[in-house]
């Protein structure tokens, strides 16, 4: 009895912990949520000049911007975590779920997201293929690649955002980092010559079997070492 008693009241701490993660990613806007989830659509205008030869880079783009979308809501979940948040606010870090419960549930709420993504790029597939009839050659490489992808990010993402003290100014870091990379890609793909271009444009992407054990094998240390490293620092941190 007393154990049955003990994991109602596990479960309803997780519960909580769920809630008020996706309580600060989705506020109290119905419209506003349906926009954030409609957003990532507008990536397929990435894909509009393609043709059924060249599906490599403009699935990669849309892949990549997809991911770091849904990469950045992760980050969203921690705007209640920094220092700077009025005490109101901060009511997280007292509430009656342990920090151990906290941090596991911080991650099951990236899986939700990482679930939440991957339709949204199934969604992008379809309606790049139904409107541009883009190739769909490199699909079974450029999704896994996105899968793996979202997984080291937000690996790395989450202890970054547990060991902030200011919210806005890691958010910032990540955002500038994320376009960074997208806007220097685009810049040597415009500096090729025409030739290298469309070679690049119309090539499949291709992973050995050792690359793909070995990309796995990154994202499940990646996760581990970021699990352990977050439930270190925010079982040690003072609220």
């Amino acid at each position: 009895m007393v154990s049955a008693s003990s994991k109602n009241i596990h479960l309803h701490a997780e519960r909580i912990a769920l809630r008020m993660d996706f309580a600060a990613l989705t506020g109290n806007s119905t419209v506003l949520n349906v926009i954030a989830f409609l957003a990532p659509l507008v990536f397929t205008a990435f894909t509009w000049q393609s043709g059924p030869d060249e599906s490599g880079l403009p699935l990669t783009v849309m892949s990549y911007l997809t991911v770091m979308y849904w990469v950045a809501s992760i980050a969203v979940l921690f705007q209640f975590n920094s220092d700077n948040q009025l005490a109101s606010a901060r009511m997280i870090g007292v509430m009656p779920v342990s920090r151990r419960t906290q941090v596991n549930m911080r991650y099951c709420s990236a899986g939700v997201l990482f679930l939440i993504c991957f339709t949204e790029l199934a969604i992008e597939i379809a309606l790049s293929k139904l409107w541009f009839g883009i190739g769909l050659s490199a699909l079974s490489t450029v999704v896994p690649l996105a899968m793996s992808a979202f997984v080291v990010l937000a690996a790395i993402v989450i202890p970054v955002f547990y060991s902030c003290a200011d919210f806005v100014k890691a958010y910032s870091r990540l955002f500038t980092g994320a376009i960074t990379l997208f806007f220097a890609a685009q810049i040597i793909l415009l500096l090729l010559p025409d030739g290298m271009r469309s070679q690049v444009l119309s090539t499949s992407i291709t992973v050995s079997p050792i690359g793909w054990i070995a990309m796995a094998a990154i994202a499940i240390v990646a996760l581990i070492s970021s699990y352990r490293i977050s439930l270190r620092i925010w079982s040690a941190k003072e609220l």
